[in-house]
This record gives structure tokens, C-alpha cells and sequence, in this order.
């Protein structure tokens, strides 16, 4: 089984966290690192070799793609925003998993048709990331709850953007302490969830080892 795992770019290099491949590994499944190229026959191949998709972080989302000026928006890959959506809607259509994670639960809900807000205070901690910093509260009877079986958690935090406005069929799964949104979920789909904070980094511990093992046994 390969899990697809988006990855940030620099000028000269691609990169990405060691935590995500290392958790596809530790539960059994193979890790493609995608480089963001939005190529239509390389999104094709990728769609239909991959069980599954895990959406990591990075800078921000293009504005134009929901609709807005550029007011706050920083660290733009355009062409890593349209492939991703790209293969999200192709998974989507497959009902393959996706799990989403910061900018990956944002560039979700742009895909579907949702908005960002551009800027937010107080999300951007100083802390390592494996140090949770805040809380938020999931809503039971969302699919999120099923895995977590929690209704709170500490969280980290490392974004300055925010879901807006999300699309139809999604539902808000989870919220800050400050009402921001941390989770949104498909209704429909088997295993299509953002979450705004980053629990790689703590994915060897309860509740977030939950959440990584079910989307790898969501692949089966």
C-alpha cells in the first residue's frame, strides 16, 4: 500500500518533516513523498497507484483560488496549490483516504469550494511542536470523535491562516478554545478529515496514535 505525502519546497530542495514518512512506515505501509507538479498525466498515475493521501504542511494557499486578494498570504506555491487539489478530487472520486494536516486541512477546503481567512494572532506558537499549547474540543457524533474518543485535547499550533467558511457537505469536527476551526470531515466519504494541528509530531502517543491508525487501516 503507498500512502502519497505532499511535500514543501525552497528553491533548490524539497522537504519535509521525518515524522510522517516514519509513522506510514511503523504501521505497515509505503510512503511516496509528491513533489507538487501540476501535471496532468503525473496526477493521473499518482491517483491511481496510491491507497491513500496524506496532505502535510507548508506555506500558504494561493487567494485567487478562493476568491480573494492577497491581503496576508505568504510562502505561495501556486502550482503545488493546483496539484493538490488536482489529487485531491481525483482521490475523492476513488473514495480513497485523506487525511489532511494545517495548510493540508486549508487547500482541502479550498478544493471543495471553502474559504480561508488570511490572517489570525495567536496560533503560531514558540514552543517545539511536540509540546501541545492549547486545547480544542471535538464535536461527538463526528467521525473525528469516533477515532479520538475524546471530547478535548492539547494541541501545538503553527499557522497564521484559518478555515473560513467550509463547503457543503463537510462538517466542522473541532474548534479552538478561541473558536477557530481545528477539524472538518466529509459526511459522506469513508476517511476524508482535516485537522488544523499538527499531530505527527505526537503520533506515537494517545489519543493522536488514533487518529494514525485508523487512516492506515482505512487503506485496507
Amino acid at each position: 500500500m503507498f500512502v502519497g505525502i505532499t511535500i514543501k519546497e525552497n528553491e533548490k530542495d524539497f522537504y519535509i518533516t521525518k515524522k510522517l514518512p516514519e509513522l506510514v512506515i511503523r504501521r505497515g505501509a509505503s510512503p511516496l513523498m509528491l513533489p507538487g507538479y501540476n501535471n496532468e498525466k503525473y496526477i493521473k498515475e499518482l491517483s491511481s497507484i496510491l491507497s491513500g493521501l496524506i496532505l502535510s504542511g507548508g506555506g500558504d494557499v494561493e487567494p485567487s483560488l478562493y476568491g480573494k486578494e492577497n491581503t496576508h498570504s505568504k510562502g505561495i506555491n501556486k502550482e503545488r496549490d493546483l496539484f493538490e487539489i488536482k489529487l485531491i478530487k481525483a482521490l475523492y472520486l476513488s473514495k480513497k483516504p485523506i487525511l489532511a494536516i494545517c495548510r493540508g486541512m486549508q487547500i482541502l477546503n479550498v478544493a471543495f469550494g471553502g474559504t480561508l481567512i488570511q490572517h489570525i494572532d495567536g496560533h503560531y506558537q514558540k514552543e517545539k511542536p511536540n509540546i501541545p499549547t492549547h486545547s480544542v474540543f471535538i464535536k461527538k457524533g463526528t467521525k473525528l470523535y469516533e477515532i479520538i474518543k475524546e471530547t478535548s485535547l492539547k494541541v501545538n499550533s503553527f499557522h497564521h491562516q484559518c478555515v473560513d467558511k467550509i463547503p457543503p457537505l463537510f462538517n466542522v469536527s473541532a474548534v479552538s478554545d478561541d473558536g477557530i476551526i481545528e477539524g472538518m470531515e466529509h459526511v459522506h466519504h469513508p476517511f476524508l478529515i482535516g485537522i488544523q494541528f499538527h499531530a505527527e509530531y505526537m503520533h506515537d502517543k494517545a489519543p493522536f496514535n488514533r487518529l494514525f491508525d485508523a487512516f492506515i487501516e482505512s487503506l485496507k
